[in-house]
């Protein structure tokens, strides 16, 4: 095949580096296909759209005549965040050859197009489902497609209008290379095990070889399982003749039918061509996966016989925060410890200089994500410094933006109002956890601009609105709309965070115009309440209507936020423990984050330990080895495939509530300097232990019960406190609890 993969963002917009879904890709390229004879052109596009001598076929299949015909390609859609685009001839005829149309002797077959005239360049401020600047997003959007559809359609117009740019640049200018394509298209031919010998001994860093015997025109591939998800560089140590094109890709999920699961326009591996001789190799870019896919592609044999390859050693060199395993957990269903345990294997692979989404996706600081990940490093990892260094940087996009941006720092200049919000939740949490003044002292002035700017954004109806990316969850909420009521909910969650924040500072000016702006909107989101349907709406119209659409996350942020009035406290309860089938469920284990949160604070601990069961089991069930990005019955993901990414940290939220629920340790003051210990005992359990992080040493607890009795010991560092309370679960037991003192 001959692909061709065209940067045409880049090409497009020479002089700039950015990652903006609307940054136009108003370009494209065409070629003079010359033919000895009649044959078949198969056209595999990826983000273009082609046409054949003013023809477009939606098959890609054109049988064309001997002699000279015009391959004309757009980048179709005009807006996404895919910077490159493929155009592939698949199994290209004998007798075929491109010609470039406006220099026949150049080098480069291509001319690249540049319709300048479209070449929009715009961040995503506002948002994708908002016209940005009074429609224009879209009439762009929908004047270029007009233009490409006249020029695909009549391609003799590309040298008659001047609004089309004509350039030539050299083909290494205008291509990068791509070999995604050869393995995503790899077809099976047959089994490959005669050609492989001692395949194991790559796996272990020994003179044992592995050797791989050339298959005639064929390719030979190797597959090996690492066990688990793993992030780091690619590390390869061979003998083997020269130009041998060796692919090593990731992937993070191969269904039970044998199906593997690609990852789409993230190209996640690399082709290195061999020396003669000893070859060594180390990316440098990190890639994550689970499952290593190695593809040999030897050179014709010509007058001799081509070499083996001998592999000494090919790893993954892993490359994450340096996170000390210190907390434990363990009970007597197993089935839990191993639910903590991959809990706590996905958020070591999302720590880097911060924490991140996910090691294979996209790699990157979303602000909203470390809420939950700083929460659970604190516990699990007592990883401190991370978790600063993300509100560090988060603070300083305010120089750039009226919120705390939702991803940073980026070349995607975008916001998202939830994230915002969360970001302040986090500071306060910072200063709860480790009890450092320092963290108030350096991030006040933050959280008051961020909050500066929240109050500038609300409307007419007292609400929190603006034209921005107002997701909270991967759900079906109605969030669409400039005026998102779950917004405003974590709007006032910020507020009673930076209002405690005021009050350790003594700043008591700032405390007042904190509750005041907090009780306004408490006010304007309890207008909202509709007692018929015993719900907030999800949104507001543009016409100030409320949406029909109603959400569980509504009723559990405002039992968690105290909005909600107490004649409402029943509904919402009832929402956010058995919403009825109408609403809008929990999508993600990101938002399940705060639903957890809620019901532990409404003393509902068996409620989170039999979502944690329903939930994380059919994870378990499919052999995951880190937790997934959402739940298998969400609607965001890929078709036939239980999830997009199967190592996202936002969805650790067992690190944190097993040891809250099961072992009952629940931190009471700031500094870690007390805590409740109330064990919940639920039915199947009759034993459990583990411990967690403080900044002052571990704090360690383990139970037991019998028929009629329940032990219950524990450790803390001296300057903690630890009360212990009986629960209802322990009705009619004897209790003994034990506080056990290093060396004593």
């Amino acid at each position: 095949d001959l692909n061709f993969c065209l940067p045409v963002v880049r090409l497009v917009h020479p002089n700039i580096v950015e990652a903006n879904y609307h940054t136009a890709a108003a370009g494209g390229m065409v070629t003079r296909l010359d033919l000895a004879a009649p044959a078949e052109i198969v056209l595999a596009l990826e983000g273009l759209l082609a046409s054949i001598d003013g023809v477009s076929n939606p098959d890609g299949h054109y049988q064309l005549s001997a002699g000279t015909h015009l391959l004309c390609a757009f980048a179709w859609p005009l807006y996404n965040h895919s910077k490159e685009r493929s155009l592939r001839l698949v199994e290209p005829p004998a007798g075929l050859r491109l010609q470039n149309p406006v220099e026949p002797d150049h080098e480069n077959p291509w001319v690249l197009l540049k319709l300048s005239d479209f070449a929009l360049v715009e961040d995503d401020v506002t948002w994708i489902w908002f016209k940005g600047l009074d429609g224009k997003r879209d009439a762009n959007s929908a004047g270029y497609r007009t233009a490409i559809t006249t020029y695909l359609a009549e391609p003799q117009r590309l040298w008659t209008e001047n609004q089309i740019e004509k350039m030539l640049p050299a083909a290494a200018e205008m291509f990068v290379t791509d070999t995604h394509w050869c393995f995503i298209g790899r077809e099976v031919l047959g089994d490959a095990a005669d050609l492989v010998q001692n395949p194991q001994a790559v796996m272990f860093d020994n003179p044992a070889l592995t050797t791989v015997l050339p298959c005639g025109d064929a390719d030979v591939e190797l597959i090996y399982d690492l066990g688990e998800e793993t992030v780091g560089y690619f590390d390869l140590e061979l003998m083997a003749p020269a130009g041998v094109a060796l692919d090593v890709y990731a992937v993070e999920y191969i269904a039970p039918d044998g199906r593997v699961q690609h990852t789409g326009d993230n190209r996640n591996g690399l082709r290195y061509i061999t020396r003669a001789g000893l070859n060594r190799f180390t990316s440098l870019k990190r890639r994550a996966g689970r499952y290593l896919f190695l593809t040999l592609r030897y050179p014709p044999a010509g007058d001799g016989a081509v070499a083996p390859v001998h592999f000494r050693l090919v790893r993954v060199i892993e490359s994450t925060y340096p996170a000390e395993p210190r907390a434990s957990f363990a009970c007597s269903d197993a089935r839990l410890e191993r639910i903590w345990q991959i809990s706590a294997r996905t958020l070591e692979l999302c720590m880097e200089d911060t924490f991140t989404d996910c090691p294979l996706y996209e790699q990157t600081y979303w602000v909203g994500d470390a809420r939950n990940e700083s929460i659970f490093a604190y516990d699990t990892f007592g990883a401190v410094d991370i978790a600063r260094r993300c509100l560090r940087l988060a603070a300083q996009s305010l120089e750039r933006y009226p919120l705390v941006g939702g991803q940073v720092p980026s070349s995607w200049d975008m916001l998202l109002p939830a994230w915002s919000f969360l970001w302040g939740i986090a500071v306060w949490d910072s200063y709860f956890y480790t009890g450092d003044r320092a963290v108030l002292d350096e991030f006040w002035p933050a959280v008051v601009r961020n909050l500066q700017g929240a109050e500038a954004l609300l409307t007419d109806q007292g609400l929190f609105g603006g034209p921005f990316w107002n997701m909270f969850d991967w759900s079906g909420i109605d969030d669409q709309h400039e005026t998102v009521l779950h917004n405003s909910l974590l709007l006032v969650g910020a507020l009673r965070a930076a209002e405690k924040c005021a009050t350790v500072l003594n700043d008591g000016s700032r405390a007042a115009w904190l509750s005041g702006m907090r009780e306004r909107i408490s006010r304007a989101l309890n207008s909202w309440w509709n007692p018929v349907l015993a719900s907030y709406p999800d949104s507001l119209l543009e016409d100030g209507s409320p949406s029909p659409s109603t959400c569980q996350h509504t009723s559990f942020l405002a039992l968690l936020y105290d909005v909600i009035p107490t004649e409402y406290r029943a509904a919402a309860l009832a929402n956010t423990l058995t919403p009825p089938v109408s609403m809008v469920k929990v999508g993600s284990p990101f938002a399940m984050m705060y639903l957890y949160e809620a019901m532990e604070k409404a003393g509902q601990p068996q409620s989170i330990l039999d979502s944690i069961y329903e939930n994380y089991l059919p994870m378990l069930r499919a052999g995951a080895s880190t937790v997934w990005e959402v739940f298998p019955a969400s609607n965001a993901r890929p078709q036939d495939f239980p999830t997009r990414s199967h190592c996202h940290a936002w969805s650790s939220a067992p690190l944190h509530f097993l040891p809250a629920v099961v072992l009952g340790i629940r931190q009471t003051a700031p500094g870690c300097a007390a805590y409740d210990l109330s064990p919940w005992l639920a039915d199947g359990l009759d034993w459990a232990e583990g411990s967690v992080c403080t900044p002052n040493g571990m704090l360690q607890v383990s139970w037991k019960r019998t028929r009629e009795h329940l032990q219950v010991q524990f450790s803390a560092p001296e300057s903690a406190q630890v009360h212990f309370e009986r629960n209802a679960s322990m009705e009619g037991l004897e209790i003994e609890v034990k506080h056990l003192i290093p060396g004593n």
